[in-house]
């Protein structure tokens, strides 16, 4: 029974700790939105109090043995009690939001957003982030048999940890009587059922007399696969000795590289790859799994296996990477995912089969903490500034990295692991794959339009001349960790001086919000700005004049005609929610004045630069002023019946964030219209079906809106820059929207209004998934 308690009391404190990790971000999203940064910072934060339970672990059970350890350990649990109460009593929650510590005009707001969780979670996070090193260090200190190898309980804990992450888009999320206000006070239940488990363990050690000896019961009958292999090493002063400190830097080199792997891939695949809703889940995952399986007595066979196939896939991905292969989105995605769950297998089962024994497991899972901590601040908040202007860097640079791990026995000779010939080998390869890819984009050409039928195939050509023979050469000197990491490194570098199917690169910035690039195309004739693989504007580089509106905003478009509908006199004031480039400036009149709401300081410096757009610079209105931060807090502080038009066209990559589509925000929008105004918004989205979403919201406004969309389609050769959008615009009465509200373009959504209402405590993008039959 003994371990079936220890056992479900680390998988519920797992459990708790990642489901409380979605719910933070839900909380989180109307105060810095969706996007990859904000996961990423918040993934530093849990990392590092994290960290900070397992050095209190460590720490305090080295310093006052493991009864004294359990009575500091249950005067803890009393401050988490502490917590919640002063917390509801204060804010009506257990877990509290506090907005004014978010910052809204900020390139990099990481210290508001680590400030707010740590005010939101901070204590109780941090007692659960204690339980996996103390209740295994606990439960080897009670004598039991089971207890002289307890790394068994970790499978427990990270079993939990899987659940915790895995049920919250698929169980809680989804039901609409799971608001956050409930989601809130059940994860604090589920804390106090928590402590309750520890008392219990506590308590257990507490009767056992000789826990206060440490571990004299596992000295004297000690594992005997722990004791062939560790006995030398861990024996007295482990970690002061030579020998030990290059063992300390490996444990924190193999935890650190996945950690960072992992956020790398959810960044690429969710950003860059395709912007598909909860796909940053998967990453997580197989982050998880790995940890399961590798502890649960990983057999050698399989580890070795795993070994020689994951550079295999590292290559693949490499060069998916360089030929910017996105589709077929199963197998790229699927392939990235490969390779990054290979090499955490590789990775953790280095770690597994490395384990000291249990009377230094504490100082173990210490380690390899700190190596899960730096992983995620190389990525959350180094790479972002050192790699400002060179874009996503540090996801090439881990897969090259990653090329270095093997499993001990697949290692190379003992001698040294890279040689002169080695570096010549890899000089040479890189020479001729620079030479491919400068000559061959003169043999063939890419068409100018990405979605072109001939695309895929020139592509494909293109990309198989210029990569194809080097990673040939590449894979040749797989057998040699250091020399074929090199290799990898060699091909990428060759990489960047291919522009691409989206063309030269003119201006690249990446801050907290993610990287957004202007590029000319390959003819020459349009400037674009691109956030991941979505075009946020366009604009023409060879017409003389005023700039005219292309892409989305075209003249012949739903924005066209929405301007074209509407009398010039009913629209003095104008507010467009997200910047862009700002193309819809271009439909400025004078007398007007327009407010543009963008979040990302970025994009307002590169909409603001002459040198690449100037719808800005060239806006006919009296006034065309830009406010930075998000733009649903921004509008509270506009004054009731201010706009006679707002524009919703807030979105990072292929994403609209949440909050701006939500019973309240609807709310709020119609309360800052003037009384004949006209909402319009953009519902173009690769994989959510929008506009029932927003006709249902429009029918649950009170009183019910009028609604109409408009789904348009480029005609081939006739109109330049027009791309395939889908627009919505809504009004208090049909009269409002004018000829819109009768055709022939504009049409009500097809189907009832079925289905749950996104509010500010629901939202489940489960439900707006787009099926076969809603595609078009």
């Amino acid at each position: 029974m003994l371990p079936a308690l220890y056992a479900v009391t680390l998988f519920v404190g797992a459990t708790l700790l990642f489901l409380v990790q979605p719910l933070v971000g839900k909380l989180l999203l109307p105060l810095v939105g969706g996007t990859p940064g904000v996961w990423n910072a918040c993934m530093v934060f849990f990392q590092a109090v994290l960290l900070g339970g397992y050095l209190y672990a460590h720490r305090s059970i080295t310093q006052l043995g493991v009864r004294r350890q359990a009575g500091l350990h249950l005067a803890l649990l009393v401050v988490v009690l502490l917590a919640f109460k002063i917390a509801a009593a204060a804010t009506g929650s257990p877990v509290p939001v506090f907005s004014s510590l978010v910052p809204a005009d900020q390139d990099y707001p990481i210290a508001g957003v680590v400030t707010l969780l740590a005010a939101a979670v901070g204590v109780p996070f941090f007692v659960l982030s204690t339980t996996s090193p103390l209740l295994q260090r606990w439960f080897a200190a009670t004598g039991h048999p089971a207890a002289k190898d307890p790394y068994f309980l970790y499978a427990a804990s990270n079993a939990g940890s899987l659940l915790g992450l895995l049920a919250y888009p698929l169980l809680v999320e989804p039901r609409p009587e799971f608001t956050l206000a409930v989601q809130r006070w059940a994860w604090a239940g589920g804390v106090l059922a928590y402590l309750a488990l520890v008392l219990v363990c506590a308590l257990t050690v507490l009767r056992t007399r000789n826990a206060e000896c440490g571990m004299q019961n596992e000295d004297k009958n000690p594992a005997p696969d722990l004791r062939t292999r560790n006995a030398e090493k861990t024996a007295g002063p482990e970690f002061r000795n030579p020998q030990s400190a290059i063992r300390i830097a490996r444990w924190v080199g193999l935890a650190a590289l996945p950690s960072s792997l992992m956020l790398g891939v959810t960044t690429h695949v969710s950003t860059d790859l395709a912007p598909v809703p909860l796909l940053w889940v998967v990453p997580l995952a197989l982050y998880l799994v790995s940890f399961i399986v590798v502890f649960a007595r990983w057999p050698d066979p399989v580890h070795r296996a795993v070994g020689r196939v994951t550079p295999m896939l590292l290559l693949f991905v490499v060069l998916s990477l360089l030929t910017g292969a996105v589709n077929p989105l199963g197998l790229i995605a699927g392939l990235h995912l490969a390779a990054f769950f290979g090499v955490c297998l590789v990775c953790h089962g280095e770690l597994a089969k490395d384990r000291p024994p249990p009377e230094q497991l504490t100082a173990f899972y210490l380690w390899m903490s700190l190596g899960g901590v730096l992983g995620g601040m190389a990525n959350a908040l180094v790479a972002p500034v050192v790699f400002h202007r060179v874009g996503m860097v540090e996801y090439p640079l881990a897969l090259a990295l990653a090329a270095l791990v093997r499993p001990r026995s697949e290692e190379a000779d003992p001698g040294p692991p890279l040689r002169a010939g080695d570096v010549a080998l890899v000089l040479v390869l890189l020479g001729l794959a620079v030479g491919l890819v400068l000559a061959v984009p003169r043999l063939v050409s890419l068409p100018p339009e990405p979605n072109a039928p001939d695309a895929m195939p020139a592509r494909l050509l293109r990309g198989g001349l210029m990569f194809g023979l080097p990673a040939v050469a590449a894979f040749a000197l797989v057998r040699r960790p250091a020399r074929y990491a090199l290799a990898l490194a060699a091909l990428l570098a060759a990489g960047t001086l291919d522009p691409g199917q989206l063309g030269a690169t003119l201006h690249m910035e990446r801050n907290f919000f993610g990287v957004v690039r202007v590029t000319r195309s390959a003819d020459g004739r349009f400037v674009n700005l691109i956030h991941g693989t979505t075009l946020h504007g366009q604009q023409r580089a060879d017409e003389p004049g005023p700039p005219r509106p292309l892409t989305y905003y075209h003249e012949k478009g739903p924005v066209g005609s929405l301007f074209r509908s509407l009398p010039a006199d009913r629209v003095r004031r104008v507010a467009v929610v997200g910047l862009g480039i700002g193309s819809v400036a271009a439909y400025a009149k004078p007398g007007q004045e327009w407010t543009f709401y963008e979040i990302d300081p970025a994009v307002v410096r590169i909409a603001h630069d002459p040198r690449f757009f100037t719808f800005l610079s060239t806006c006919r209105a009296a006034k065309c002023d830009v406010v930075l931060g998000d733009a649903r807090r921004q509008l509270t502080r506009a004054p009731d019946g201010e706009f006679d038009v707002i524009i919703l066209d807030a979105f990072s990559s292929d994403s609209i964030p949440v909050h701006l589509l939500t019973r309240e925000a609807v709310r709020l929008y119609v309360q800052k219209l003037a009384p004949a105004g006209v909402l319009a918004v953009h519902v173009s989205n690769a994989h959510l079906d929008l506009p029932p979403l927003v006709n249902r919201l429009a029918a649950d406004h009170d009183p019910p809106l009028a609604a109409r969309y408009r789904h348009d389609h480029p005609v081939k050769g006739a109109e330049d820059g027009k791309e395939v959008s889908q627009w919505m615009v809504l009004a208090r009465t049909e009269t409002d929207l004018g000829p819109m509200a009768r055709g022939p373009y504009w049409e009500p959504v097809r189907g009832p209004p079925r289905g749950p209402v996104w509010r500010d405590d629901f939202a489940n993008l489960l439900w707006a998934w787009k099926r076969k039959d809603t595609e078009e």
